[in-house]
């Protein structure tokens, strides 16, 4: 199974994250346009205030550990008092004939499935950390996902219900004649009352046994092959059964919460290593989720709860593209579908009288099919190994240069585990793997593009070859998209209720990218760390001027060094970038403005004023300084991160307005800091110091006229872009670096981290000499400054939840990306 995903059904504990942790993880978060804060998920700090008001006392930030995931058993008029309760906001048949379904009676009132082998618990109402957990849940996924919740059209039957029941119909044949059948010889359905004889309100028992009576039915409790069993599934009351954290780096102070009251869990080839169930199944294994409730309600708070499953079960199934929950009670069903855009869901139906189509959802949300749970079948397990197959378009050819076309099916070895993997539902939901194909080693990125946001493939096509640039191998670009998935017709909006704000389209992007090495910090001396800042602004500059093609996007995360001569150094990650032409052409949308990662945006970016224009070179050029300050004040000489950060604290601190910010650079770029290079010793640090000094006077022209600009009284034009000037620029920043190279020593004066990286795959070229340790894909065990972005990152196992936030063009969809 699964190395790291053996955690029970939820994660649990409220422990507050330190300072340092928040330095450590809040790197890479996007800010939108007009951004003020919203107490939630770390994620979404910095997002528009279009979700709920702050809770009173309730921490700044959360990690992941502190999202339990709760099964509500109390008193509806304990969350009623919460604030926002008001608030509503190829195919195969089934192998049975007609004359194989005889009379079934139900089954027995104590047959129903549980997970009874697992510790289990109960909630107290009555304790703080009970209502602790509603805040948390409710403040952070009711943030994350504010106007993205599309209910169907109210019609009988509804859109999403007809779109469900194609979908399943299309799987399976004659289908509705068969149900109609087993519903006429089922024992537990009355059809002069057109009742389930045995679900009583609110309880989950004959809810369970009805469910695996459908499956076993309709056969759909297993699949096999031969004589061997490939795939399972297993229907479980897994009310108040015990829970432990999602990340195991991170031990709850309080005890773990419950899960959602029912779960189909399943087994095969896309979503688990073996047919075999482990004795505790777990958010792995979650093939769908049921919660029960005694009234028929969809709060605010029923937004969150339902809304944490699903993300759990994002966090555990990298593969997954979707996930279905139901919220129930003994008499309705409302069907929740979470995917990259938000949630589309039923209005509440009648399961009762609607007894054919309850039969039908729940052959669907356990289905054999594991495509259609929302498994991307591409990425399968195969003898203990993961396995990615895809037929992309073009390959590019490294030897002519040239990108040719492909016809053939490749087969990537991956890692057991993503190196990345977003967190988030409504976002890129960005997932990394390290990959391996004839020998040579990759990272495959799949993540979802925003409508409206340029195809990444299509700059790395055109960056091909450029020293300093990530490169890219194959892509397959909008493989599905969600609009599609929730069956919209092309052209349909996705209007979210009830402020019938347009929830962006999101297309399924892959790319097979050249693995690189380790960020900046891990550079064994001062001037191996300077080369790779040389080949990143040159490549950098190459982009600009040769390509059109500015980044907008330089983070910690986004700058590696490179394990392949003759370069040092690479730009990855050009999924926010943009043509030059199109920004000076006027084609700027609000999000725009402050595309980019919030602790390394520049001065004008921050300020965000509209006189100050649209993100240029030099915004980059700042940006890479700030990444190069946080490697020689953040960490200490081994390349593991300082305890105390000093002036850089205000930069990853997430209470840190965007005005304040560029208040802070500001004043660094204008007066320095008192604070000592703490990452080389001896020579080296009294070079590095003097290094920032003059990178901080290149700037400081720059700060002047963007104080000029937004002057109250006499603004004054801000500079317009030219591309003599950029070239200028560029040769101005190599004209301080270079010097400075020429005087550092070829060694480190100092030793560098023992600690080995976290390397799957190594990276051996023919001719080359073995990389550097210190220059792998791994991430050293101590946790890092702005480890998170959409490149090469450590395993999900080690990260606390926090996401950088790319921006869509629209504004009312840029908040969580």
């Amino acid at each position: 199974m699964l190395a790291n995903h053996t955690s029970p059904m939820s994660c649990g504990g409220t422990r507050k994250p330190s300072p340092r942790a928040y330095m450590t993880h809040f790197s890479d978060v996007k800010e939108p346009l007009g951004a003020t804060h919203v107490i939630g998920h770390p994620n979404d700090l910095h997002s528009p205030r279009s979700g709920p008001e702050p809770l009173p006392h309730h921490p700044t930030a959360i990690t992941d550990s502190q999202l339990p995931l709760i099964s509500v058993q109390s008193d509806p008029a304990l969350l009623d008092n919460l604030p926002g309760a008001d608030s509503t906001g190829p195919p195969y048949t089934i192998p049975v004939s007609d004359s194989e379904i005889s009379a079934t009676p139900p089954h027995s009132k104590t047959s129903a499935h549980t997970s009874s082998s697992c510790s289990s618990t109960s909630l107290d109402e009555s304790d703080d950390d009970y209502f602790e957990t509603i805040r948390y849940c409710y403040a952070a996924m009711n943030a994350e996902l504010a106007g993205a919740w599309v209910v169907e059209a109210d019609l009988n039957p509804g859109p999403f219900q007809e779109h469900l029941v194609q979908i399943i119909e299309r799987e399976h044949e004659n289908l509705d004649s068969r149900v109609e059948g087993w519903l006429k010889a089922y024992g537990g359905y009355n059809h002069e009352t057109q009742t389930w004889t045995e679900i009583k309100k609110g309880h989950k028992d004959p809810i369970v046994n009805l469910m695996t009576d459908i499956l076993d039915a309709f056969r759909q409790l297993e699949e096999m092959v031969g004589d061997a069993i490939i795939k399972k599934r297993q229907v479980v009351k897994t009310t108040h059964t015990a829970v432990a954290s999602t990340d195991k780096d991170d031990t709850p102070e309080i005890p773990p919460k419950s899960a959602p009251d029912i779960a189909i869990f399943g087994t095969g080839p896309s979503a688990t290593d073996g047919s075999d169930f482990p004795e505790c199944p777990s958010y792995s294994e979650a093939a769908s989720l049921w919660e029960v409730r005694a009234k028929a309600r969809f709060t605010i708070i029923d937004h969150a709860l339902v809304a944490c499953y699903a993300r759990e079960v994002f966090i555990h199934q990298p593969n997954r593209r979707f996930v279905y929950v139901s919220l129930m009670t003994g008499q309705v069903i409302r069907i929740l579908r979470f995917d990259r855009a938000g949630c589309y869901h039923s209005q509440p139906i009648d399961f009762h009288k609607n007894a054919k189509f309850f039969v039908k959802l729940v052959i669907l949300l356990g289905s054999l099919n594991e495509d259609l749970l929302g498994f991307d079948t591409s990425i399968t397990w195969l003898g203990g190994q993961r396995v990615l197959k895809m037929r992309p378009p073009e390959l590019f050819n490294p030897t002519t240069g040239a990108w040719e076309a492909n016809t053939e099916d490749l087969a990537f070895t991956l890692a057991p585990q993503p190196v990345f993997a977003r967190r988030t539902i409504r976002s890129r939901g960005t997932v990394c793997w390290d990959a391996e194909y004839k020998g040579q080693y990759y990272i495959i990125k799949d993540y979802w593009r925003a409508d409206g946001r340029a195809y990444e493939s299509a700059f790395l096509k055109k960056l091909a070859g450029i020293k300093g640039i990530g490169q890219m191998f194959a892509f397959d670009d909008d493989r599905e998209t969600i609009k599609a998935g929730r069956g919209f017709e092309m052209g349909t909006e996705m209007l979210s209720s009830p402020k019938n704000i347009c929830v962006l389209d999101r297309s399924f992007m892959r790319l097979v990218l050249r693995k690189y090495g380790d960020t900046l910090e891990k550079a064994p001396s001062a001037r191996e760390l300077l080369c790779a800042v040389h080949d990143i602004v040159a490549g950098h500059r190459e982009a600009l001027m040769e390509k059109d093609i500015l980044h907008r996007d330089i983070s910690f995360s986004n700058i590696r060094l490179s394990p392949y001569e003759p370069e040092r150094g690479v730009v990855i990650d050009w999924d926010l970038a943009k043509e030059m032409s199109a920004l000076l052409a006027g084609e700027v949308t609000d999000s725009d403005s402050r595309t980019g990662t919030r602790a390394y945006q520049s001065v004008k970016v921050l300020d965000g004023s509209p006189g100050l224009g649209h993100h240029d070179n030099m915004d980059d050029l700042e940006s890479i300084f700030y990444v190069l300050c946080q490697v020689l004040y953040g960490f200490d000489a081994h390349g593991n991160l300082n305890p105390e950060l000093g002036f850089l604290a205000r930069w990853f601190d997430p209470a840190t307005s965007p005005a304040a910010l560029s208040e802070n650079k500001t004043y660094f770029l204008q007066n320095g800091s008192r604070q000592t290079v703490t990452r080389y010793l001896g020579a080296e640090k009294k070079i590095m110091s003097k290094l920032v000094q003059d990178f901080s006077l290149c700037f400081k022209s720059r700060v002047n006229a963007v104080l000029a600009t937004t002057h109250p009284d006499e603004p004054q034009s801000f500079p317009a872009y030219r591309k003599e000037a950029a070239d200028d620029q560029y040769k101005t920043f190599l004209g301080i670096l270079n010097p400075v190279i020429e005087q550092l020593p070829l060694i480190s004066s100092v030793p560098v981290s023992a600690e080995p990286a976290t390397i799957p795959f190594p990276v051996l070229l023919p001719g080359s000499t073995p990389p550097s340790p210190t220059g792998s894909a791994g991430s050293s065990k101590r946790r890092r400054i702005a480890d998170d972005s959409d490149g090469n990152s450590r395993p999900t196992s080690k990260r606390l939840c926090n996401e950088k936030k790319d921006i869509d063009p629209a504004a009312d969809d840029s908040k969580f990306r």
